[in-house]
């Protein structure tokens, strides 16, 4: 209802993470001078061998700075458009949000034991402290979760197994890997990193081999092909090189145990309900990785599709549409499907629409698939003043598909047409300079619009 309070829980890099004042994960050109040169900073971003839930020694933590405002990329895994202006866009009043800043290199476990004792303490405040005349429903007021990407796992870890579910009344989730994802996997092989140079990739494969956090990413469907041509989940295959054993185990820990409570928290409802609105948003147009297989020397090759299991293969360009929608739905007809990027869905208008009719307590108007099913595909980095391709498919001449290159206010700094390549296919070419950009690809003739953001560097 309108008298709820809003939380945000962002995703991945969605809270700046600092160390002396500085924000260390900041992969800009000026900010990473000198990250990932061996020293104390190297070893700041690193977390202990065996965490597990725990929090980290104090060698390796850092301190929360807010939710990141403007675009952020980490190469090879997730990006986003930045945090900035969440109650405009949510639509409600600034009294009602609340944005969770946690420490995202943690288990998901731990964050999710946090944010209890965040909601606990501002739910609180909220019902005894919000203006009665504003806000007369305060008193029996609930929490309206608008979680990005893995904000969405921890809030369900939450809402599930810490029995959060009895504070909830909606769970909104935007591109949020509820089976994992195979670009997690990739990333944590070290692969898909692109032309980053050589001691950045090195230092961010290893650096983020430690975190709990993006091994529970992983994909616990059957993700993998075998020599038979069946699927398997990555627990049934002989173990994969560079990928810990224990880490795999307790990623299928970790999903397990909130699908067990899920399904014990729905038996003990009336009419085996959630108890609280979960509505899961996704995008369902962009080829995204399904499957993996390894050939006889281990060496992984990635798929979009999988064998035998029907499709569509699509998704976001970061989590597929078979693992955004909760297992529990057991459909993905559940879930509200956009033409958007994973990076962009929390910045796309319809999501907004519909955002605001969640945070509200209002009866959501039913979205009407978009007439657009236009797929991007783009790196998410690049070298400086190097061509950056930009790719859109199932598209048309009648569209004049346009590549706008834009600032971090908003500005557009560059701009160039899509020409024709065949079958549906469009291409542009965009060169840039070291910097943290977004990239919109538009329509004038329609009003489509889909952006995801690159990050430049010096070669």
């Amino acid at each position: 209802m309108k008298d709820d309070l809003v939380v945000v829980v962002p995703g991945i890099m969605g809270t700046a993470l600092t160390w002396e004042g500085a924000d260390v994960w900041n992969l800009g050109p000026r900010a990473a001078a000198g990250l990932f040169r061996p020293g104390a900073t190297l070893e700041r971003l690193r977390l202990q061998q065996g965490i597990g839930d725990e929090d980290p020694e104090p060698r390796h933590a850092l301190a929360l700075g807010g939710p990141i405002r403007t675009q952020r990329v980490l190469p090879g895994l997730v990006a986003h458009l930045g945090y900035g202006g969440l109650a405009g866009r949510l639509g409600i009043a600034p009294e009602r949000l609340a944005v969770f800043p946690y420490d995202w290199r943690l288990s998901n476990v731990n964050s999710a034991m946090k944010l209890q004792r965040f909601v606990g303490e501002r739910l609180e405040r909220w019902r005894t402290g919000a203006d009665p005349e504003r806000f007369p429903g305060a008193r029996d007021a609930k929490v309206v979760f608008v979680c990005r990407s893995m904000g969405g796992l921890v809030v369900r870890h939450y809402v599930e197994v810490l029995g959060g579910h009895r504070m909830t009344r909606a769970v909104a989730s935007l591109g949020t890997p509820y089976l994992g994802s195979v670009k997690a996997l990739r990333f944590l092989l070290g692969e898909g990193l692109g032309p980053l140079p050589a001691a950045w990739r090195e230092a961010i494969a290893e650096v983020c081999s430690t975190y709990p956090s993006l091994h529970q990413l992983l994909p616990v469907y059957r993700a993998v092909v075998t020599d038979d041509g069946y699927p398997a989940r990555l627990g049934e295959v002989p173990p994969v090189a560079g990928l810990p054993t224990a880490m795999v185990v307790d990623a299928f820990r970790f999903h397990r145990e909130m699908q067990k409570a899920a399904r014990a928290n729905r038996a003990n409802e009336a009419g085996g309900t959630a108890g609280y609105d979960l509505v899961p948003l996704g995008g369902a147009t962009h080829r995204t990785a399904h499957g993996v297989s390894f050939d006889t020397a281990g060496r992984p090759r990635f798929h979009d599709g999988l064998p035998g299991e029907g499709g569509p293969w699509l998704g976001d360009g970061t989590v597929p549409q078979l693992s955004a929608t909760p297992p529990e739905h057991r459909t993905t007809a559940t879930t509200m499907w956009f033409p958007h990027r994973h990076a962009s869905l929390l910045d796309a208008v319809p999501v907004q629409y519909q955002l605001r009719h969640i945070c509200n307590g209002v009866e959501r108007p039913r979205y009407l698939a978009s007439d657009h099913d236009i797929g991007i595909e783009l790196p998410d980095v690049a070298l400086a003043g190097q061509p950056i391709e930009v790719w859109a498919t199932r598209a048309d001449r009648a569209m004049d598909l346009r590549v706008r290159r834009l600032a971090e206010d908003g500005r557009c700094v560059a701009a160039e047409p899509m020409r024709p390549a065949g079958d549906g296919r469009f291409r542009a070419e965009l060169r840039a300079e070291p910097g943290t950009w977004t990239l919109e690809v538009s329509s004038p003739t329609t009003g489509y619009a889909c952006r995801d953001a690159v990050l430049v560097t010096e070669g």
